[in-house]
């Protein structure tokens, strides 16, 4: 059968139609996968069986595995793999039960190489809700005035794990984990390597300041620019099934998970990253 990419939406998202996850892919058709990720910034891949290698597999023909900061939620036998429940608890902080991703964010941005891109593999879920949310923050730097456009492409942020303005409460750092990642400046404006288009790259949950800026102004601005890239022209809502596999590109989108579902029903996600590139 040959692949297919169907568009989800007019702006982003797209369905893969016709492959077998749990076959060898030729180069051909990592080409072609690449392409529509960089093109179409989240890929669906449904009805895939896949238990934890397979899954590691799959997500490898879009790069090498990139580590997780966070050590308390991976897998032992299969470490490029972590988890993503609404079980899971602060292990190195109070111990509480915490939810993770429900807030706009792109994923390890306050590091100095963030990850390309991230895939989930919907393992346990609930009747109903516990969708996945991805904003187009390409499309949305293209609908920005001008003058904003030239106002935030000199413009760098200041990414720190867990800003004191966040909208949530990240998990605490082990000591190892705390020297794993200082903080870090990247654009505000960033530029794709493989499409050069720019997109508006920012994370509410890692950004204090902009550089140059004091506070105040800097939180005032990065509302702003969050407020505008998560217009629902923007966004592609992925209702989860099991068998699905999604996977985005962090350096164009933002995403976050919603909290709208019965929290005793399970919520159990596999999540794997790929490398990427410094943000320019």
């Amino acid at each position: 059968m040959k692949i297919k990419i169907n568009k989800l939406t007019n702006t982003i998202g797209a369905e893969v139609i016709g492959i077998d996850l749990t076959q060898v892919a030729g180069a051909g058709t990592k080409e072609m996968l690449n392409k529509a990720l960089a093109e179409n910034l989240v890929l669906v891949f449904r009805n895939q069986t896949l238990n934890r290698p397979q899954f590691r597999d799959a997500v490898l023909l879009f790069g090498k595995a990139k580590y997780q900061l966070l050590q308390q939620y991976l897998y032992e036998d299969t470490p490029e793999i972590g988890v993503v429940t609404n079980r899971d608890r602060d292990e190195a902080g109070d111990g509480k039960v915490l939810i993770r991703g429900h807030t706009w964010h792109t994923d390890h941005s306050n590091e100095e190489i963030p990850a390309k891109a991230t895939a989930l593999y919907g393992v346990s879920l609930p009747a109903q809700g516990g969708d996945t949310m991805f904003c187009n923050c390409q499309a949305a730097y293209e609908c920005l005035p001008e003058a904003m456009k030239s106002m935030i492409d000199p413009l760098k942020a200041i990414h720190t794990y867990n800003s004191r303005f966040a909208p949530r409460k990240l998990p605490k750092r082990t000591k190892e984990e705390v020297a794993r990642s200082p903080d870090v400046a990247h654009p505000v404006a960033r530029t794709h390597p493989e499409t050069g288009k720019k997109a508006i790259y920012v994370n509410p949950i890692r950004i204090e300041k902009f550089e140059g800026m004091e506070i105040e102004e800097s939180q005032t601005l990065l509302k702003k620019l969050i407020e505008f890239a998560s217009q629902e022209k923007f966004i592609y809502r992925h209702k989860w099934v099991l068998g699905d596999m999604v996977i985005w590109d962090n350096r164009q989108t933002m995403h976050q998970a919603t909290k709208d579902y019965d929290m005793s029903q399970f919520r159990k996600l596999y999540r794997m990253m790929v490398e990427g590139d410094r943000p320019v």
